[in-house]
């Protein structure tokens, strides 16, 4: 091959590879064109799609704002009674958010996807809102009626105090009714009787027709002693009285048993006497100051209002400040002056046939504190509550059985109302007695809270209110019961709660009450008093609970 054909071949083969090379930077650069085109497409199709879903978004976010408006303006904005202001602003404001963000982040590929992502998120979520709240809308807002009208039912019934009276005779006497009774004489107790006296002898001479033949006596065994002597055919007892009587326990040398008092009598006529209390007005504000609440057990199964027997003493010392709630248990029995007695000692307990006020004073005699509040339990609202939120779990320091139920030591699981009942009042399965009691009574009230901490009590929180509004006295007032409510919403951090129980010793007594019998009373231990008197004034004074144990 000459020189000149092999150049024009190289020649030739040079420009074929140029060629080649044009074409495929020339099938490149159409590809990459095509590319960018496709990925500008994809681009205007995913802010597009952004754009339509960060539209759609205010739909259902517009229609969870028109429920949450009808919820917050329904019955004169009563929620806002409840829910606090800074929290309805911090959820609008985290609604707001979210809903204009994808609006403002689409520059871009990613930002797209983002705003997409967070706007489905909206949809679903305030889709979801929308639905649950429309569905419960009447739920919902009759959480808020009915808790207004609990608190008013309670706030109203501390305004009342009941003294239920009857008319005892023989269980084998052949009268059937008061009115049998006209030419007899009845006897009663001016003391347990008080400013009634006229109401109530009054309306039994309206019965018999005629002045009745009375006679005052100075203690209730006294009393009882001439029923069954015949010395006096007819006795008007304070309802509350009975099973003060019944208590005082077996016969004991020369006392007498008065366990089957009961047995022996019959009622024949009842007469309720109520009246007006005027509960004092603390202007304390119980979100920023520490403030002291009386919680009395009350030894009934009637109506709230009646005056009872506490069986449950119970001072809660609260500092919302530095959220710490000192529990203090006092036993039933102890062996104190009554606010009333003169100085003459008598059972805690029977504080209560005088009136909660009493019960407070002599509380704050004891511990040299002002107590501001009271709340008040009977037995039946007890385990209706009980029984509303589901059964409780319960942890008893020991194993014991006692009325039919067993309990395990640890953890009793789903205990109803007449078994959480039954373990609460229990003392003779103990040997520290009112002591344990106390503190079986702690972790009632221990588990109680804990359930209502938890959401399954909205499945029944209709029946709870009504349980609660039947069976609750409380001094606090609705301003301030919705305050805290507010405050403990805002402030959702657990509280230090601790629990102390004063001690003492068992012995046989007379009582204030009843001066003429012997009773069982527990003469306080002072060590324990003054420390329950020194955790009282660390919580007042805002310092720290600490190694607060149960006295043993």
């Amino acid at each position: 091959m000459s020189i000149a054909n092999k150049n024009h071949k190289i020649r030739l083969l040079f420009l074929k590879s140029k060629q080649i090379k044009e074409d495929k930077f020339y099938f490149n650069a159409v590809n990459e064109t095509k590319l960018k085109k496709e990925m500008d497409m994809l681009n205007k199709k995913l802010k597009m799609a952004a754009t339509i879903l960060n539209i759609i978004q205010v739909i259902p976010v517009v229609i969870l704002e028109i429920f949450i408006y009808m919820i917050l303006t329904y019955n004169n904005n009563v929620a806002l009674n409840y829910i606090p202001v800074r929290l309805i602003v911090v959820v609008e404001i985290a609604i707001v958010l979210w809903m204009l963000i994808p609006f403002f982040i689409k520059k871009n590929k990613a930002g797209a996807i983002i705003s997409i992502i967070m706007s489905v998120i909206m949809i679903v979520m305030s889709v979801g809102a929308d639905i649950a709240i429309g569905l419960n809308q009447k739920t919902i807002k009759g959480i808020f009626k009915e808790s207004e009208k609990t608190i008013d039912k309670i706030v109203n019934n501390s305004k009342l105090s009941t003294d239920e009276f009857g008319v005892y005779i023989l269980s084998d006497d052949e009268a059937k009714n008061i009115e049998e009774l006209k030419d007899d004489k009845f006897g009663y107790i001016q003391k347990f009787v008080g400013d009634d006296k006229d109401e109530l002898l009054n309306n039994i001479n309206e019965k018999i027709n005629q002045d009745g033949n009375y006679q005052e006596y100075d203690d209730v065994i006294t009393m009882t002693e001439a029923l069954y002597n015949k010395e006096t055919r007819a006795i008007v007892l304070n309802q509350s009285m009975i099973d003060v009587i019944t208590s005082m326990g077996e016969k004991k040398n020369d006392e007498a048993d008065y366990t089957d008092f009961e047995s022996k009598v019959k009622c024949i006529y009842t007469y309720k006497v109520t009246h007006q209390v005027q509960n004092e007005n603390k202007k304390k504000d119980i979100t920023k100051e520490c403030f002291n609440v009386y919680i009395s057990g009350i030894d009934t199964f009637g109506a709230v209002t009646t005056k009872s027997r506490s069986d449950v003493n119970i001072i809660m010392s609260v500092n919302p400040q530095t959220r710490q709630i000192l529990l203090l248990s006092t036993p039933r029995d102890y062996y104190v002056p009554l606010s009333n007695s003169n100085g003459v000692r008598d059972k805690l307990t029977h504080a209560g046939l005088y009136g909660v006020d009493v019960s407070m004073e002599t509380l704050e005699m004891l511990y040299d504190i002002d107590i501001d509040y009271y709340v008040r339990v009977n037995f039946d609202g007890f385990k209706d509550i009980i029984n509303a939120l589901g059964g409780i779990d319960v942890d008893s320091e020991c194993a014991f059985s006692a009325k039919g139920y067993s309990y395990s030591q640890g953890i009793n699981y789903n205990m109803n109302g007449d078994k959480a009942l039954v373990f609460a009042r229990e003392r003779k399965s103990f040997a520290r007695g009112d002591v344990q009691r106390g503190k079986n009574q702690m972790s009632v009230i221990k588990g109680v809270i804990s359930k209502c901490a938890s959401p399954s009590i909205l499945n029944n929180y209709q029946k709870i209110l009504e349980s609660i509004s039947e069976s609750f006295q409380t001094s606090v007032s609705k301003k301030n019961i919705q305050k805290f409510v507010k405050f403990q919403l805002a402030n959702g951090y657990e509280w230090n709660i601790q629990s102390y129980n004063v001690s003492g010793s068992g012995q046989s007594n007379y009582t204030y009450s009843v001066p003429s019998n012997r009773a069982y009373v527990m003469v306080p231990n002072e060590e324990t008093v003054a420390k329950a008197k020194e955790w009282l004034k660390i919580v007042t004074d805002g310092g720290e609970l600490k190694d607060v144990t149960e006295e043993n």
